[in-house]
């Protein structure tokens, strides 16, 4: 299904589609001769640290990812939103390069990355949305991990989960302005399908993601300092809970009161975001028992979402 999709889109814009069999070609040779020549570079330990972050959109991704970096000193890298199956490094300077030709600093910074001259740091952070699990720790990305990334002392996985009910408010809240807000990075999955797969792993349903793994229950992390000086214990952060407050400015803020509350956004009712929509039939229809299940092992009963479930 996924290689007809491709097939139509090819037959489409058979220009696009050329000119990205061209860069597919030259990146894999640029790899190749990587690899032949760069052995030394490629043993060496680039990262102290290294996070990988996954989430939905609308999890709260850039507020934990914000409050990580706050917790850090020294050199802390970060890559927003990269493609799975890719070197992140070479996404960016290439989505640059398309659509952002302006920006010819970073695009360069990132091209020189792409090709193996890293900045070393003591902390490389990089996040998924939307995708997979299977896709972001694909075996293919694993073999080449060094090669797109340089190597890291130590890794972790960081797996971000937020209720479905508040979650899903926030996308149908966003759908309004950006209809992709409805959709995620797969032909086969649903958001809803989306979520239910990272439940499971969240529970240890599934084991996809090897690294140190960390699940991060967005609701707690957003209510409970004490849960917050644990994931920074987790991750050998010297805790200030720096960045707390801060509503970053990916993807325009909050769905609801977009950048108002930067400086207090632990005043936001980001818990109660679906009494909002809770009478939207649009909104009452991602839900079913199965959700409802997942929901209550790991967030508890929330009182009054068991009437959006037929």
């Amino acid at each position: 299904m996924a290689a007809k999709s491709l097939i139509v889109k090819a037959l489409k814009k058979p220009n696009l589609a050329l000119k990205k069999g061209k860069r597919y070609l030259a990146h894999n040779i640029e790899d190749f001769i990587r690899i032949l020549t760069q052995q030394d570079k490629l043993s060496e330990i680039v990262n102290q640290k290294e996070i990988r972050v996954a989430g939905m959109k609308r999890t709260g991704n850039h507020a934990i990812i914000n409050w990580v970096k706050s917790q850090h000193t020294g050199e802390v890298g970060f890559l927003n939103n990269v493609l799975a199956n890719e070197n992140p490094y070479r996404y960016k300077y290439k989505n640059l390069q398309d659509n952002f030709p302006q920006h010819k600093w970073a695009i360069e910074n990132y091209r020189q990355q792409a090709k193996g001259n890293f900045i070393k740091r003591d902390c490389l952070i990089y996040s998924y949305e939307d995708f997979p699990l299977d896709q972001i720790a694909s075996d293919k990305f694993e073999h080449n991990h060094d090669l797109y990334l340089g190597k890291s002392a130590i890794r972790y996985d960081l797996l971000i989960l937020r209720d479905p009910f508040n979650l899903l408010a926030s996308r149908l809240k966003s759908s309004s302005k950006v209809p992709d807000f409805l959709s995620v990075n797969s032909q086969n999955k649903t958001m809803v399908d989306l979520w239910l797969d990272y439940a499971k792993e969240y529970l240890g349903e599934t084991n996809y993601l090897k690294h140190n793994k960390i699940c991060i229950n967005y609701n707690q992390w957003f209510a409970d300092i004490e849960y917050r000086r644990q994931i920074a214990e987790k991750l050998h952060m010297e805790f200030s809970d720096a960045g707390i407050d801060k509503v970053s400015s990916q993807g325009g803020g909050s769905s609801f009161e977009g950048k108002s509350f930067d400086g207090k956004a632990s005043s936001m009712d980001v818990l109660n975001r679906w009494h909002k929509v809770s009478d939207n039939p649009k909104y009452k229809q991602f839900f079913n028992r199965e959700i409802l299940k997942y929901s209550e092992q790991i967030f508890g009963y929330i009182p009054g979402t068991e009437s959006l479930v037929n």
